[in-house]
């Protein structure tokens, strides 16, 4: 607006004609424990001595790598398809349960957010202003998720993914509806806190859509955009790469003794 450009199709802020729960809501899934948890006090913990044991290491995914990780996750079958982010996870994943040294039995999950804009019907208008987000959580056993190939790994990340769909995010809006007045106040996000240790799991996300690259503030565009230190071991953050077009970046915090196992295994692909 400042520079006399046109500012496009006005935003949308109307979050009842986007998300109204249904008269009656009916919570068809189970949503305690998987977005919110009953609130309880939450023991001391020395923060600074949780963050001093975790180490910020980043890795790089040349366009390359990128391209041999999907052969992988397809099988070699040139008539299927596979996304950066699924490959770049599924690498991470595997690389992640080695380096920790995880016992076959032991069960993870990762953490993924889902956006529900192509998911909820009747669509949502792309001029709509907010959120509209849950988590998928993919879950193996450690012994399988490393025995198995990447191809059957990327397939039990798209099954937890695709079961959030239009029937999830409307019961989830129906148990929102449930919790008004009182009845919330006794639960909270289940989000990791400050200096928390995720392992045996992960936290992945994506800021490959966000176009930090395009902005410009009258100097041309960034030279990098970086995420902070990150203070939840597990935590993971998948970026654009600054030095190669068509590379990313995954930034993470890992445990310091896991951090270098992971590093001198990030690049076998078994």
């Amino acid at each position: 607006l400042v520079r006399g450009l046109d500012a496009g199709v006005a935003p949308c802020f109307d979050w009842a004609e986007v998300c109204s729960p249904r008269d009656p809501p009916r919570c068809e899934f189970n949503h305690l424990g998987v977005e919110f948890r009953r609130s309880s006090p939450r023991p001391p913990v020395d923060v600074l001595a949780h963050l001093s044991k975790m180490q910020n290491i980043s890795v790089h995914f040349s366009k390359e790598l990128i391209g041999k990780l999907k052969e992988k996750v397809t099988g070699g079958d040139p008539n299927k398809r596979a996304s950066t982010f699924l490959s770049v996870l599924t690498h991470i994943w595997k690389k992640t349960t080695l380096a920790r040294g995880l016992p076959d039995d032991e069960v993870t999950k990762v953490r993924l957010v889902v956006n529900g804009r192509q998911r909820i019907r009747p669509a949502v208008p792309d001029e709509y202003y907010g959120n509209l987000v849950l988590w998928a959580f993919p879950t193996m056993k450690a012994g399988e998720l490393l025995q198995g190939s990447y191809a059957h790994v990327a397939q039990v990340i798209r099954d937890a993914v695709n079961e959030v769909d239009d029937a999830y995010f409307k019961s989830f809006i129906d148990f929102g509806e449930t919790l008004k007045g009182e009845k919330g106040a006794e639960l909270e996000a289940t989000m990791p806190a400050v200096g928390d240790f995720l392992n045996p799991n992960i936290e992945f996300n994506s800021w490959l859509s966000l176009k930090f690259h395009e902005l410009d503030f009258g100097s041309g565009a960034p030279c990098a955009f970086l995420p902070p230190g990150l203070p939840v071991e597990g935590l993971m953050i998948l970026t654009p790469s600054c030095g190669e077009a068509g590379g990313v970046d995954v930034y993470m915090a890992l445990e310091r003794a896991h951090a270098a196992t992971f590093q001198q295994v990030f690049h076998s692909r078994d």
